[in-house]
């Protein structure tokens, strides 16, 4: 037998408290606005691909890795292989100048015109530039 009868209210959580439901909702308000980043992330990745259509062939993370480096130059380096078929790097000089590609066969060809990736339209905007490589 029972010493004492249970009460009802032991069967029961209490109430979430004020700050519980507070962090709840900040939680939520997190969820929502990292949806809305992740969109314009997204968005923003769209127009990149569609102005130099071999992005497709990278991933989020792969081309978001090469345009948070625009400063520099060489960081497309171990992405050409993915870009571009059989071109396994660029040779770039002193003033970083691209001024040969590199076949995965170790054949260099220079380029006629070299690339300066830091001038004029292609500064800072390496779909500009790969388009000049392409």
């Amino acid at each position: 037998a029972l010493e004492k009868e249970p009460r009802p209210a032991e069967f029961f959580e209490p109430e979430p408290s004020q700050q519980i439901v507070q962090l709840h909702d900040n939680f939520q308000k997190s969820n929502q606005n990292l949806d809305v980043i992740q969109k314009g992330l997204s968005q923003y990745l769209e127009t990149k691909r569609l102005s130099f259509p071999r992005f497709y062939f990278l991933s989020n993370d792969e081309l978001l890795s090469i345009l948070s480096q625009t400063k520099n130059v060489q960081a497309v380096q171990p992405h050409m292989n993915k870009c571009f078929d059989n071109i396994k790097s660029l040779t770039f000089d002193k003033k970083k100048i691209i001024q040969a590609m590199n076949s995965t066969a170790g054949e260099s060809v220079p380029f006629p015109t070299p690339i300066d990736p830091n001038k004029g339209a292609a500064r800072g905007n390496v779909e500009v530039w790969l388009g000049m490589v392409e």
